[in-house]
């Protein structure tokens, strides 16, 4: 008959022990990536020769004067306000339907390119019969063209829908991202 087990004995690893295991698992790493820790090494040398670790160097060791410089840089730089026009202005082209993007870009690129044949240093505007500015009249008769009412109308729709928003109350400036078209439950307050 087997014997009871009344007493279990751990196995504690000695320091040299623990010592050897790390030192196992480590040329074990190395043999495994040799090629890229010989890059590394490579590149480390490089940056070695081209004295960018000291210069990375004296920035650790002087971090806190260094970063005390650079915030003040970006404040007298304006930074903050730039960074969020530019995230106000990517979620604005953001709500922008890419195909009625390309329309529009492709009507200002045309209406451009036309205007390109206006030469105002010889007194031509639009026709090159034309030796003065058109007068009310004609600028009257101009309108009876289709494509010069559709501009009209795009551009009216235009101000009026700026206009509307203009006269909307300005968004309260202790949210940084006011949001006037987000409901009140999908604002997020920042912590």
């Amino acid at each position: 008959m087997a014997r009871a087990i009344n007493r279990i004995e751990r196995h504690e690893p000695t320091e040299a022990e623990i010592q050897a295991e790390s030192l196992t698992q480590i040329i074990k790493a190395l043999s495994e990536n040799k090629e890229a820790i010989l890059k590394t090494l490579d590149i480390i040398k490089e940056l070695d020769n081209a004295g960018m670790l000291d210069i990375a160097g004296a920035l650790l060791k002087k971090r806190t004067e260094v970063g005390v410089h650079g915030v003040n840089l970006i404040n007298s730089l304006n930074i903050p306000p730039l960074i969020r026009n530019a995230f106000t202005l990517s979620q604005m082209v953001g709500k922008i339907d890419p195909l009625e993007m390309d329309r529009l870009l492709n009507a200002l690129g045309s209406g451009l390119s036309h205007l390109g044949e206006m030469d105002p240093a010889n007194s031509k505007y639009g026709d090159s019969r034309d030796q003065e500015p058109p007068g009310m009249l004609h600028l009257l008769k101009t309108m009876r063209d289709p494509d010069v009412r559709t501009t009209m109308a795009f551009g009216l729709q235009f101000l009026k829908s700026m206009g509307g928003e203009l006269n909307k109350p300005k968004p309260d400036p202790s949210d940084s991202f006011a949001d006037p078209q987000r409901k009140e439950s999908e604002t997020h307050k920042e912590v």
